[in-house]
């Protein structure tokens, strides 16, 4: 198990976010160039191209918007005392039946957002997710089942803090 620094995770969630909303700002910049352009108009009502590249600005725009919210909360997250009760802003590290272990950061945003700390992947995950929810209020030790995509998996809760 490796020695995490949650202060040290946060700031590398935030780099992450930060730089996926660069990406996303030139995502939906484009693709906006794109709907707008001339030659997506189309000169009939089959050539659908503009209307496409419309759609797809439309995502754009919504998962822009997606980033810079998960990023305004964690840019504003103050790391609660350390607990060994699980809740909001715990690092997490579960076990399955197989041993295999999972380090996993609760929050109310950006589920599914992965990010390495000295090689050990992290992720994201939130209390709306059928994990999240059943990890509210566990402590290390810990036993139990859960189904997912119908199939249940058993975990143990190795740490937390």
């Amino acid at each position: 198990m490796v020695n995490m620094d949650k202060q040290k995770v946060l700031t590398l969630i935030i780099a992450q976010l930060s730089a996926d909303l660069d990406v996303c700002e030139q995502a939906v910049s484009i693709a906006r160039d794109t709907a707008v352009h001339a030659d997506c108009l189309g000169s009939s009502k089959y050539e659908t191209m503009g209307l496409e590249a419309s759609y797809l600005a439309q995502g754009q725009g919504k998962r822009l918007l997606e980033v810079e919210r998960a990023l305004a909360y964690f840019e504003q997250l103050s790391l609660p005392a350390p607990s060994p009760v699980i809740g909001l802003s715990s690092l997490v590290v579960l076990a399955d039946e197989h041993h295999e272990q999972r380090y996993l950061w609760l929050a109310a945003d950006a589920g599914g957002l992965k990010i390495d700390y000295a090689d050990t992947p992290i992720t994201i995950i939130t209390v709306k997710s059928p994990l999240g929810s059943a990890l509210v209020g566990k402590a290390a030790g810990d036993e139990f089942e859960i189904c997912i995509a119908g199939k249940t998996r058993a975990y143990t809760v190795v740490s937390t803090c």
